[in-house]
Parts: C-alpha cells; structure tokens; sequence
C-alpha cells in the first residue's frame, strides 16, 4: 500500500506487493488464447485479449496495482509488474545497487544519439537486472524527463536535457529506443508544461499556443516518431484550466502525433477519475493495489455513460499494449528468460561502469582554457590539490542519504561512486595529493576526507601553495538541484539564483591569488554564475553530475587520456536578467503568482498561476531577441585539439546540405557539427534569427577529414500560425546555417522548403 504521506509528497514512491500467481484458474482463459502466443504481432494479441476481458477487468487495467507496480491479474496469466523510478537510471533498495551512470544533463552535453541510445540500453538492463522474475520483474522505468529550461534556476534541469526542443526530442528519443530494446517501457515525463518546482502540484500554466506548439510540446513529439515511445506521464501541474490527467486538450495534442502509447498519471496526480479517463489519460499510477469496489463502480460509470465508453476502451488498449510490448505475458518464454538473464549478468558490470566513464568524458564541456592549459603531463604534476566541496562529495545514496539529499527522483543507490579526490588518490598515490575542501555542503565539522578515510583537510590556501596544479572541484549538489517534496507550495522550490553555492567566488580567488595554476570542474544541473572569478583561472571544465565514474574521468581529462567534447545543452549568461523569463519582474512570467489583481489569495483548485509571456524566446532564441551577449553559447565548447568547418555541396530545393569537417590539430577529437535554419518573417509573425534543426557527431585524427550530410526536410522550416492556428512553411527562401555553436555557422546556404 503507498503511505498518505508519501501520495502527499507527490513522489513515485512505495512497495510492491507479492501475491502468488497460480499457473491454473477456473475461468482462466484457454492455453493456446492467441493473446498468449509470443510469436503473433502484438495488435492481434491486444484484440484477442479485449475481448476476453470483463468489465471489471478492463477498469482494473485503467489503475495500478501498487504503489509501484501494474498488471496483476491472475486469471489471464498477468503477473505483477515492477516499476522503478529514476530518470537517471533505476532506483532500486539499498540492497540492489545498480551503476551510477551521469545524469540526464549530461546525456544533452554529449550531442551523440548512439552514445545516449547505448545508456537506454544499459539503464534498461539494469532496470531488469535489479530484480528477478521471481522477485517481480521490473519493467517500467520512470524517465526520461523532457521539459525545458526556461530558467536556469529549475531545480530539476539536471533530469533534463537543456534549452532547445529539437535537442532535448533526440536525447529523449534515444534513450528511449534503448529501454525499449531489451523491454523495458520507458514513461517519458512530464507532459507538459511541468517546467519548474515552485507551486507545481497547485500551478495553472498558460502558454501562447505558438509556444507551446514550437518548444514545449515538441520533444514528446519527436520522441513520439522516432523512438515510438510506449508511455508518457503527465504533470502534477494545470494547463489552462485543466489538470494534466483531465485535459483533452493536451491529452489529445500527445495523440495528434501518432502516439499509441499509455498515459500515466503521476503519483496523486489523477484526482477525479471520471474526468481523467474523459480527459485522455489511461492509468492512475500509485495506487494502494487491487479495488474491487472501484472496478465495478467504474465499470458501472461506463455503461451508464460518464466516462466516455470509447475513451475508456482506448484507455485500456493503450495500457495492455505497453504490457503486451514490455513482455508481461511473456516472461516463461525461453527468450525472455535468456534475455533476462543476460540482463541480471549485466547488473553493475564492468562494461557498464567503462560506458558510464565514457559518457562522464564525452559530457564535459571545456569553457576555458588560455594558452593550452589543458591537458597536464602526469610526470610533470609534483603534487596537485584537490580543492572545494565537491572534491569529497558524494551525489547518490552510496552514504546512507535519504533520497531527499540526493535528488528526489534522481536519486539512486550504487555501491561505487568515485570521488574526484578518490580518483586523483588511486592515479597518482596519496603522497601526491593534498585535500582541502574549504568548506563543505554536509559534515561541515568533519576533520578528513570521506571518500579516503583518514586523508586530514588542509587550508586551502596553503594546500594551493604547496602544489603544482589545483582542481578546484566545486558547483552545486542536490540540496539545489532536486524534486520538491511535498504538496502546494513548498519552499524552499527552485534554486535561488546563479550564485555558486556557499562562499566558493571568494574561495576561488583566494586559491587562484595563491597558485594561478588553477583548472576549475563544476558539478552543477545548469548554468552558474562565473562573473566574480572567471578572469582568475586558466581552465574550466563543466562536468554536471557525472555518475559512479566521475572522478576518474576528471582525472581522464586533466592528464589528456581524453579530449572534452561535450558542447553546452543551455545558452550560458552572465546575469540572471539575461533569461527573458527573469527581465519581465516577478509576475506571471516566473515563477508565477499566488494572488489575484486584487491581492487576493487564489481559490482551489488552483492556487497558484503561470502565464509564459516569454513566449517562443527561450534559451539562445531569447538571447538573440533581446540582444544579450552569453558569457558562451548554446552548443559551445572547446577541444585539445582544432576543427574547421568548410561548406561542400548545397541542394536547396531537396534541402541537403553537406560540410567538410577536418582536425587541424595534433590530437585526435571529436566535433558536433550543427545545423540551423532561419526564417523570413511571415504573417506578421516574427522568426527566431535561427533554430537548431539537425546535428551530427564526427570523431578524427590528426589531420583527418570528413564530409558530414545533412537531409533536412521542409517541417524542419515549419512554424505555428497563430492567424490559421496551424502549422505553415515559409512561402519565401529560408537560410542554413552550419558551424559548432550557435555563435559560430560560419556556413550559410540558401534553402526552399516551399518548393
């Protein structure tokens, strides 16, 4: 049964129960039902079954079977089903660890579909491997999370995949072909507009429909015709009147793009169920286990015409469908047993854990790095200071934190995560290493190192003084970046500003004052504020939350056993005003209002409001709009080597557009070739200088060089007419724009996707 408390916090939180599944039941229905048969195609299957179904079956598909768990139907052979949250991998207990693969940010950062599309799978064969069929089998993760960052203050941006809508649908969409690969149902979250953590669970949110169309609806779109994505979970949050479980109008908007998937409710998110079930929404997640009693009422408010009989059937197709898709009729078959077998074996393997390092590598954005700072020579390195917070912090549950601290949602329980002060340890000894926190987000008194038991805490400063090169290890944790708990408005909620957290810009300056030599790695979901210290190191390197392995890629980095190539999922800023959102004054536009006009309180069901009166300009568009300078823009970052980019051959009526990409430099290295497209103002309607429309990821050697295609097509040209309130192409040439940022298409084609 899922705890009152834990529905209150809003939470993907709660047990499964275990009930015996006997192989045998009167009324069972025959051996050889075609429904049962593995081999058939799966559309046939759900017909067959349909209409075996009682009534009361079919409402008992339409709601959970448990605080985490579905199916559960012993007379037609469905067994319990598992669901695990974590759109950073699987949350399992204490006692089934699982690897600690980055988080979701980091997957952005990367750019590389293959490379995310790799982690769906391994996040898939954790979810599986956690836990045996004898143990209910684990089917259903809960992710991948696609709102957008509006604002870098979201507390969950670092479930997220950045600022963009087309970069965010194919990080989504990889990572969703990956789960499904090997069974696994991803529940792609949260549809939609569920864009922050301040009054979600009581927030009415309004949005141009241009907007809405244009950025916040796309990746489900995308994820929708790429990656078939089989479930998606709608927000706690309101849409224009209407709870997200009781909307038709956004429920039927996930419909209108071939989507034949279930619709979850999040956890307490369903509220009514006459009006979810009218509303489009398939199952209520989270509920305390079979109901009889409900069964028959629903089954009941059906036939006598509340719910929409036709919305009720699709809801339960939809719901066996995903079951049907995940194996859960399936599981005596000799090749579900083989394939879960396979999957228990790759349970924290070794190969999972070179993978997650991999992704840690290729993640790391490199903001700065004068004169060639980066890479170090290990033999030239005679002592290197580990400086700052997160030089000893640990990000998942490996300490014994509750999931609070931890990232909420995000939250996950490995047994190896290691630190950056651990890594510098294994690699160069301890006699090479100094450790000086400064100060530090928990343990505050303590006198040593966590991470390296014994290892004494210097003073920064004279630990900088005594060493060659510092890593200044600092950023944020999940005390910032995390799910809210609880309900209504809750505070604190999303993060309070840029500022780093705790006095690391004065720690900054006095360690760079002490020893110039100074690379900085920060640990954060999204952009920080670097302004008071930037102009005092040589180095800067991003590393987000990079997982298990995390410290040994930074090490990776710094000694040049790899060259950073992730490039910048968000546009970075110098001041919070520069985000559109945040220069309109605390009103509608972020984070919202508790008041109406007069002053008065909202009345329920909302208590709370959200107009997007930035509208279409987010991220690097807004920038562009406004005129504001980033301190880097979207999609930058540097190389220990060079690239150049140089146009190859144009068709504009066919739309394809190819580059030749060549290393100019003595390393090898890989580059995200990037391909934007602008257009003309039409009806009135004023265009982003440019959109990110395609992008492609091409590893070379010293010297090496590659042609790299682009076939675009002419709904990548596409914008939302308010005048027709439908999608239109430009009647007049548009432009292409090829280059490795959004400041730097140094490529530019004329392109007719009218024609």
């Amino acid at each position: 049964m899922l705890p009152g408390a834990l529905l209150a916090q809003g939470m993907a939180t709660g047990t499964v129960s275990r009930v015996a599944h006997p192989a045998t039941i009167a009324g069972a229905p025959p051996a050889d039902a075609p429904y049962r048969d593995a081999t058939l195609p799966i559309e046939a299957r759900v017909d067959d079954l349909m209409a075996r179904l009682t009534d009361e079956e079919k409402a008992r598909l339409r709601h959970a079977s448990g605080g985490m768990s579905s199916g559960l139907i012993p007379r037609i052979g469905l067994p319990e089903i598992r669901t695990l949250d974590g759109p950073n991998g699987p949350r399992t207990e204490p006692a089934r660890p699982v690897t600690y693969f980055p988080t979701a940010i980091a997957y952005a950062a990367t750019w590389d579909e293959a490379l995310v599309e790799a982690v769906g799978r391994a996040l898939g064969r954790e979810t599986r491997g956690a836990y045996a069929v004898a143990d209910v089998p684990a089917r259903m993760l809960l992710g991948p999370g696609a709102n957008l960052a509006r604002s870098p203050l979201g507390a969950r941006n670092f479930e997220y995949f950045g600022e963009d809508p087309v970069l965010t649908g194919k990080m989504a969409a990889a990572i969703c072909r990956g789960l499904q690969s090997v069974k696994v149902s991803p529940c792609m979250k949260h549809w939609v507009l569920n864009d922050q953590e301040w009054a979600r669970t009581i927030l009415d949110v309004d949005c141009p429909e241009r907007a809405l169309r244009e950025l916040y609806a796309r990746p489900f779109e995308i994820a929708a015709k790429e990656a078939g994505v089989w479930a998606v979970m709608g927000g706690y949050n309101a849409v224009r009147g209407h709870w997200c479980s009781h909307s038709a109008e956004i429920n039927d908007l996930l419909r209108s793009f071939g989507f034949d998937g279930a619709i979850y409710s999040d956890w307490g998110g369903w509220r009514d169920t006459v009006k979810a079930l009218n509303g489009g929404a398939t199952l209520e997640s989270g509920t305390a286990g079979p109901d009889p009693a409900r069964d028959r009422r629903e089954a009941e408010q059906v036939r006598a015409g509340l719910i929409d009989p036709e919305r009720a059937h699709d809801a339960t197709r939809r719901n066996l469908r995903n079951l049907f898709r995940m194996g859960a009729f399936d599981l005596a078959t000799e090749a579900d047993k083989a394939e879960q077998a396979a999957c228990e074996r790759s349970l924290r393997s070794p190969e999972h854990r070179a993978l997650a390092r991999r992704v840690a590598r290729e993640s790391a954005v490199l903001l700065k790095n004068d004169g060639a700072f980066l890479p170090r020579a290990e033999k030239d390195v005679r002592k290197v200071a580990l400086i700052g917070p997160n030089a000893d912090q640990y990000h998942s549950m490996i300490d014994g934190s509750p999931l609070e601290r931890r990232g909420a949602s995000g939250a996950i329980h490995t047994d190896r995560e290691v630190t950056p002060l651990a890594a510098f340890v294994e690699r160069l000894g301890r006699d090479r290493v100094l450790f000086a926190p400064g100060f530090r987000f928990e343990n505050e008194g303590r006198k040593d190192a966590i991470s390296v038991p014994g290892m004494p805490a210097m003073d920064p400063v004279e630990a900088a003084r005594q060493a060659d090169l510092v890593i200044f290890c600092g950023g944020l944790d999940h005390s910032l970046d995390r799910e809210v708990q609880g309900w209504g408005l809750v505070l604190p909620a999303d993060r309070p500003s840029l500022a780093l957290k705790g006095p690391q810009a004065e720690l900054i300056r006095r360690v760079a004052a002490a020893n110039p030599n100074v690379v900085v790695a920060l640990t954060t979901g999204a952009p920080v504020s670097v302004e008071e210290w930037i102009d005092a190191i040589p180095a800067l390197l991003v590393t987000w939350y990079p997982g298990g392995e995390g410290g040994l890629a930074l090490a990776d980095l710094v000694f040049g056993d790899a060259s950073p190539s992730g490039r910048l999922p968000y546009t970075w800023g110098r001041r919070l005003e520069d985000w559109p959102c945040h220069s309109m004054g605390e009103s509608l536009a972020w984070p919202g209002l508790l008041t109406d006009a007069k002053g008065e309180r909202l009345p329920k069901p909302f208590q709370a409001r959200q107009y997007y009166h930035d509208g279409i300009w987010v991220g690097y568009r807004g920038f562009d709009r406004y005129g504001r300078q980033p301190r880097w823009p979207f999609g930058f970052g540097l190389s220990y080597t060079t690239f150049a980019i140089a146009p190859a051959h144009a068709d504009p009526d066919a739309l394809r557009y190819a580059v030749k990409v060549r290393n100019t430099g003595a390393r090898p290295g890989r580059q995200v070739v990037q391909c934007y497209v602008s257009k003309p103002e039409s009806e009135g309607q004023e265009m982003p200088a440019k959109e990110l429309a395609a992008f492609k990821s091409v590893t070379l050697a010293p010297g090496e060089e590659r042609l790299v295609t682009f076939d675009l097509r002419p709904n990548d040209f596409r914008y939302w007419s308010e005048a027709a309130g439908a999608w239109r192409i430009p009647q007049a040439p548009c432009a292409v724009l090829i280059g490795d940022s959004a400041a730097n298409l140094p490529v530019r084609h004329e392109a007719r996707p009218h024609k």
